[in-house]
């Protein structure tokens, strides 16, 4: 009889020990619903990237110009190179396919124009260095603001142009004697003539300020490489890689 109550007490002790059911709130069931929805959100977007098909390494850049210090080694530069191709949708063994031809010489340019030339005849990738950090000689200086003063001088008038000849709702071409909605055109051309729809006076205006550009740009040019070669300065890497796939 004593057992008989003590196993008796124990269930009543136990019984009095459990805890009542929570009582579950509006708040808590609103905030499971707020966070399954969340969730079901995530999944859909995740789903979505998902389905959109990468582009494979014929799609992606034809050339490509990369620049580095020469204080990192070149296997360095070459593995940094290579992840940021994969990132963009390059396989790995496609990455090493564009590396194959990569040849690092101990070739030093004048300027980087210089290099950029020599290397646009090489048609693997490659790379080679020019000069940098040498000052500028007064007569660079003097090229240098006449040629900002030209650029800006065209860019400025092809913006007054092409605001004042292609902003109204249809445009009328002095060739053809077409008036062609705007939407249509891609300025300068007509598009139904093909012919340029400025002026003789505009298109030589343009014509003279481009001149003037491109022949104070190789005036520079040759004006640093001369002044450069005569100066040891620092160095930078110029890389071009060069997509095989593209020419597949």
């Amino acid at each position: 009889m004593a057992r008989r109550a003590k196993v008796e007490e124990a269930d009543l002790f136990s019984f009095a020990a459990k805890e009542e059911p929570k009582k579950v709130t509006k708040k808590a069931v609103t905030r499971k619903k707020a966070d399954q929805a969340k969730k079901k959100v995530a999944s859909k977007k995740s789903k979505l990237v998902e389905e959109v098909p990468k582009k494979t390494a014929a799609e992606l850049w034809d050339v490509k110009w990369k620049e580095f210090a020469i204080t990192h080694p070149t296997q360095e530069i070459k593995d940094q190179m290579k992840d940021e191709m994969v990132k963009e949708g390059f396989t790995k063994r496609e990455a090493n396919r564009v590396f194959k031809g990569l040849f690092f010489k101990e070739k030093v340019c004048n300027t980087q124009q210089q290099a950029r030339e020599y290397l646009e005849e090489i048609p693997t990738s490659y790379a080679v260095k020019y000069k940098i950090g040498i000052p500028p000689s007064p007569q660079m200086v003097s090229l240098a603001r006449r040629l900002q003063e030209k650029k800006e001088k065209l860019v400025s008038y092809q913006k007054a142009q092409n605001e004042k000849k292609f902003s109204g709702d249809f445009i009328s071409c002095m060739h053809c004697k077409s008036k062609v909605n705007a939407a249509y055109v891609k300025p300068p051309l007509c598009p139904v003539c093909g012919m340029d729809m400025r002026s003789d006076h505009v298109v030589e205006t343009l014509g003279s300020l481009e001149k003037a550009v491109a022949d104070l740009s190789k005036r520079y040019e040759d004006t640093a490489r001369k002044y450069n070669s005569k100066f040891t300065g620092g160095e930078q890497w110029i890389i071009r890689l060069v997509n095989p796939f593209k020419s597949n």
